[in-house]
């Protein structure tokens, strides 16, 4: 991977606030420059190990380190995401659970005209409906507003992975972006054990400066 396609010496802002404890949910730099990536990917690795009570193996870090160079790249060029959190508890030993913040422009006067809101419990066009599920929930957010959901999906990933997905969104007054929140995994157990974290998590996310 070429450093012009990961690094960059722009690190900046913050576009989505939170103040979720540090001691579950970590922040991943979505603009980052090679040194502080480094200095960044052995310090939180070293401390996972620990809590953990894992070996830090040199495959281990491989890893990690092979993990967040590709999703720092497809969040940040791809996905065009503004922040981005990882949860901590997940063993070492499995893919790490990271979810992205972005913020949506959507003007539509309420959450019924307001497409983006259904747009995650959509089944894949590519997948068949029938190895699709998807079930969602209001999700009312003390910074964002009540006009918010919660769709979970699940759906093959290949042959023999089964991926989930976890989607929050909140469609907020006209002039305010709107948010959603989102991440997927490869276990279903990781997220089923994760889901009431995540809730709180997501009742955490704030615009800064903005008041629904």
């Amino acid at each position: 991977m070429s450093e012009g396609t990961l690094w960059s010496a722009d690190l900046g802002e913050l576009h989505i606030d939170t103040d979720a404890s540090k001691g579950l949910w970590g922040y991943l730099w979505l603009q980052i420059d090679k040194k502080t990536f480094k200095v960044w990917l052995d310090e939180s690795l070293t401390d996972l190990a620990s809590i953990h009570g894992v070996e830090l193996t040199r495959k281990l870090r491989r890893f990690h380190k092979d993990f967040y160079e590709q999703t720092i790249v497809t969040l940040r060029d791809k996905l065009r995401a503004d922040e981005a959190f990882i949860y901590h508890p997940v063993p070492l030993t499995y893919m790490p659970l990271v979810m992205h913040a972005t913020r949506i422009h959507c003007d539509a006067p309420d959450a019924a005209s307001c497409e983006g809101l259904a747009a995650p419990a959509v089944p894949h066009p590519e997948i068949a409906e029938w190895q699709q599920r998807a079930g969602s929930v209001p999700f009312a957010s003390p910074y964002l507003g009540a006009d918010g959901v919660r769709v979970t999906r699940s759906y093959p990933a290949d042959s023999s992975v089964m991926m989930t997905s976890v989607t929050y969104h909140w469609h907020t007054p006209p002039g305010v972006p709107d948010v959603c929140l989102r991440g997927h995994h490869d276990d279903p157990e990781v997220v089923a054990a994760a889901i009431e974290p995540l809730d709180d998590f997501a009742r955490t996310l704030r615009l800064p400066g903005v008041a629904v």
